[in-house]
């Protein structure tokens, strides 16, 4: 099919180099012979992980679907390639692993050990050629212990508290493994979305033409998850904070890669060079790629994450003003948050944001202004890809328990946790359970 396109347009794909999307998205991703059910809002979906969709099984407008959606292109790509690295190779099918799935419940001590099935494999990646000067960002130039902001005080600490999770603040068994964040799709073709109330904490960032992405972060439970996508440099400012977490994408234009690839304490698991993910043929690429997280825990190393709130005891009232309903524009979406008594709902395009059959829900959300700045990379419509620093310092609206705050947000360096703060100069106090991050461009918080 590639080949027999027009040849203009079959010359826009070659950088696609057959089996690779421009963003370093494979698209022959590891086949499992067993299936997974997610629960949609319509009916159950079955992702089918023996079906495997090619590059060269797609309709041209597929093909032009993907074209279009050319992620961190390069300023130069005569002197910078955007295809998968050389020495990935693909892993052994792990026929024998077994997709688990739990729907953590906001407020409530919901732990699964994961494991299950055969652990994740992954080979190392390469980034030869990419001239590092094309990145004029700031993340990736940054140390993971660099001083970036200095507070000019001691902060207060979050210390770990034995028998409560340390994502969450609930109570329960806590599972001696790493975090793992998910990079994943939040495009119309991605919803309803699989795995996101299994989530401790999922931030949402936005990306080159004003859309946005999250990166969804399991501990406590387990899940299928997705459709998975690129990162973005931006992700540097998120995972580092979580210790040594895994981090599971599709791929990234090489440049973006190499500087994910270079964070000294993140474990990488890149769909291009790792097993253990599938390409479902329910929905169209690139659009339908998903993993289990139990099978790459079972591969992981490392302890818990650090924890990274205050939580109030369970039942005392937050603190700030009542608020029934806020929105959070971007650029090219809007998300509305409504508290329902006893969690906050998602809705977004105007419609209940589902996933696994329920409305996405969260016990706190905290929007916080972040510096943007220019990466030196654009997509394929000339659209400047963005990078949000999320280090430092700036405003911060939280909303918990109905009402909502105003402060500031801390983190002097890469690995720090996130401080929340009022501007009296007390910490913020968060209600047990999910918390989603949105992070926004200065001076766009909620009204």
């Amino acid at each position: 099919m590639l080949f027999r396109l027009a040849s203009a347009f079959s010359a826009a794909l070659l950088v696609c180099t057959a089996c690779a999307s421009s963003d370093g998205e494979s698209k022959t991703a590891e086949v499992n012979a067993d299936k997974a059910t997610a629960t949609t809002d319509a009916a159950t979906t079955t992702v089918d992980r023996s079906a495997v969709l090619t590059i060269d099984e797609l309709a041209p407008e597929e093909l032009a679907f993907i074209a279009g959606e050319f992620e961190g292109r390069p300023l130069r790509p005569t002197t910078t390639t955007t295809t998968r690295a050389a020495t990935t190779a693909t892993a052994p099918a792990t026929s024998g692993a077994a997709a688990t799935t739990s729907t953590a419940t906001t407020g409530a001590a919901a732990v699964s050990t994961g494991g299950g099935g055969s652990p994740v494999t992954t080979t190392p990646g390469g980034g030869g050629g990419v001239d590092p000067a094309i990145y004029v960002g700031v993340l990736g130039r940054l140390g993971r212990d660099e001083l970036y902001y200095d507070p000019g005080r001691a902060l207060p600490t979050h210390p770990a508290v034995p028998g409560v999770l340390p994502l969450t603040g609930v109570p329960g068994e806590v599972p001696n493994r790493p975090a793992a964040v998910v990079k994943i799709d939040n495009g119309s073709r991605a919803r309803p979305h699989s795995g996101l109330n299994a989530a401790d904490i999922v931030v949402e960032e936005e990306v080159e033409g004003g859309i946005t992405r999250f990166a969804a972060v399991f501990h406590s439970t387990s899940s299928v998850v997705g459709p998975i996508r690129s990162a973005r440099t931006t992700d540097i400012g998120i995972i580092n904070g979580f210790g040594s977490p895994l981090l599971l994408y599709s791929g990234a234009n090489e440049l973006t890669d190499s500087l994910i690839r270079a964070q000294p304490t993140v474990q990488n698991r890149n769909a291009g060079t790792s097993s253990g993910f599938w390409r479902s043929s329910s929905r169209r690429a690139p659009s339908n790629l998903y993993s289990d997280t139990a099978p790459h825990w079972a591969s992981a190393t490392g302890g818990p994450p650090p924890p990274q709130f205050s939580f109030r005891p369970a039942g005392a009232p937050a603190a700030g003003s009542e608020v029934g309903s806020f929105s959070v524009v971007y650029r090219a979406s809007t998300a509305g948050w409504t508290w329902d008594g006893s969690a906050w709902l998602r809705s977004q395009g105007g419609r209940a944001h589902m996933t696994d059959g329920h409305q996405v829900s969260a016990a706190n959300v905290v929007v916080a202004e972040v510096e943007v700045v220019d990466t030196g990379m654009v997509d394929s419509s000339g659209s400047t890809v963005p990078e949000f620093v999320f280090v430092g310092t700036g405003r911060v609206t939280v909303y918990s328990g109905g009402r909502k705050i105003g402060g500031t947000w801390i983190r002097p360096t890469l690995a720090s946790v996130v401080t929340l703060m009022t501007d009296e100069g007390a910490t913020i106090e968060l209600g047990q359970g999910r918390t989603w991050i949105e992070l926004v461009r200065p001076g766009h918080s909620p009204g």
